[in-house]
């Protein structure tokens, strides 16, 4: 009795629990792997984007991560974006949108879906 017990929390607690996180060493691994044609990332990022992570859930279609590149790109990088202040960008696509807070001089970005 006392196994069923501990079986049912476990499934209770583990019940919606769909967050997923991984990681790509370089921006190839994460096209290999078909980031972007998932939709959790736009196929926006720096040629130079690395460590790059990706935390989704499944349950409520949200996404975000971090993600590094040569401070050299940031320019061509934003180019794409649309500015929405101070080191912030958005990217929107027909059903959604991203949001980007950088640190151009780091080559370091955080973003989200929201």
């Amino acid at each position: 009795m006392r196994c069923f017990s501990l079986v049912a929390t476990a499934a209770l607690l583990l019940c919606g629990c769909d967050a997923v996180t991984d990681r790509y060493a370089t921006l190839d691994d994460a096209r290999r792997d078909r980031l972007f044609e998932r939709g959790w990332l736009p196929d926006v990022l720096p040629p130079s984007a690395r460590d790059i992570r990706v935390s989704s859930d499944l349950d409520v279609n949200t996404s975000e991560g971090e993600f590094f590149f040569d401070p050299a790109d940031f320019a061509d990088f934003a180019a794409r974006l649309q500015a929405t202040g101070n080191d912030t960008f958005q990217y929107s696509s027909a059903k959604y949108t991203w949001k980007f807070s950088c640190d151009s001089r780091r080559g370091f970005c955080r973003y989200s879906l929201r």
